[in-house]
């Protein structure tokens, strides 16, 4: 896994590393997933957990927005630089020109904007850079022929960089999904229109209108049946969900497998496993998924998913033995042993319960952190 920069910035719950191009770039050549969140990403990210998942689990976040680069700057928390998919692909493809190492397979894009993207590159780079191309049909997503066809084509080209433009999260999702089949593909770069941009078929915006924060309203423009929804309504509460970030007041939950991961109840596998069977049966609860597989006990998901998120809105705390117990993590024996040996040895209730092995680290430090922020 790819250390993320010490310096990160807090946007909405989305951590993004802090870095300028420069440094992104040199340290590409070791691999890592780049996502690049705009305001339409970070709307999707608050009503999407296999999205938000993916971006906990990439090894680079970086902003994709002008406005969001201003928004760090509100909340005093500035970023060093705007570090779009569409300036970052050609970037990228210029820095490691003379590198052998690196050759790309791009995959998406419209019918013929490929391989004219392709030949434009090598063109620049003077070089077979990008050694072969796809264009997948709509909806390849939700087709496993499609997809084994895909995943059989990159893996025969030999690529060490695989540029993924069909959409977010659709990219992202489908990146995350197929590079473990993928063995020789070291860095994943989801792209969206650039390959559009890239073969000519879809102009930029201006560099000016970028740099103002205003290419949302000049891609509305130049795609309004596509585009109208999405900005002129999806992305409409990214306003208000800022000011209450600015006044601190917004709150977001994460999604119940998070919290279950982050509390080291459950595995990344597992949480995987569940949001798969999710994907296949939309109208099963994750917390059911993981009871039937005997997992954790009702109790314990019940306790997460209700009192917890209550935990930092309370003027009163208990002390953490009644929580973990609430929990069904320590029973009334575990905890007179524990308070026998604090009073003992002076040590703290929650390190002595994690060293007995009875309760997990990442759970104490979860609800110690939930509990410090109710003052």
């Amino acid at each position: 896994m790819i250390t993320h920069s010490s310096e990160r910035v807090n946007l909405l719950n989305i951590y993004l590393d802090n870095l300028s191009k420069k440094e992104l770039l040199g340290r590409l050549g070791d691999g890592g997933m780049v996502v690049t969140p705009n305001v339409d990403h970070l709307m999707k990210l608050q009503r999407d957990p296999e999205f938000h998942q993916i971006y906990r689990q990439s090894d680079y976040v970086v902003c994709d927005s002008q406005v969001l680069f201003y928004a760090s700057r509100l909340l005093g928390q500035p970023i060093q630089e705007k570090i779009s998919g569409s300036d970052l692909f050609p970037a990228f493809y210029r820095y490691y020109k003379d590198d052998l190492d690196v050759t790309i397979f791009l995959l998406g894009g419209t019918p013929g904007s490929a391989h004219t993207a392709k030949r434009r590159i090598n063109q620049k780079v003077g070089r077979e850079m990008v050694v072969d191309v796809y264009c997948p049909p709509f909806g390849f997503e939700n087709d496993a022929a499609e997809n084994e066809k895909i995943v059989t084509l990159i893996n025969r080209s030999q690529a060490t960089v695989l540029a993924v433009g069909v959409g977010a999260p659709k990219q992202e999702k489908w990146i995350y999904k197929h590079k473990s089949q993928l063995p020789g593909v070291k860095t994943f770069l989801p792209i969206g229109a650039t390959i559009n941009f890239e073969a000519g078929f879809v102009p930029r915006s201006p560099r000016w209108i970028s740099e103002v924060g205003l290419e949302w309203m000049y891609r509305l423009m130049s795609e309004p049946q596509r585009l109208w929804k999405r900005y002129l309504i999806e992305d409409l509460p990214f306003g208000w969900l800022m000011i209450q970030q600015l006044l601190n007041l917004y709150q977001y939950n994460l999604p119940i497998g998070q919290l279950l991961q982050e509390a080291d109840l459950l595995t990344f596998e597992q949480v995987e496993s569940i949001l798969a069977l999710q994907a296949q049966n939309r109208h099963r609860r994750f917390g059911e998924l993981v009871v039937e597989r005997g997992w954790l006990e009702p109790t314990t998901l019940d306790f997460f998913a209700e009192q917890f998120p209550q935990l930092n809105k309370k003027r009163t705390k208990q002390p953490l033995g009644e929580y973990l117990k609430a929990a069904a993590l320590l029973n009334e024996r575990q905890i007179h042993d524990i308070l026998l040996e604090q009073n003992q040895y002076g040590k703290r209730f929650g390190e002595i319960a994690v060293h007995k092995g009875w309760v997990p680290q990442g759970t104490v430090s979860l609800l110690l952190g939930n509990m410090a922020r109710a003052y």
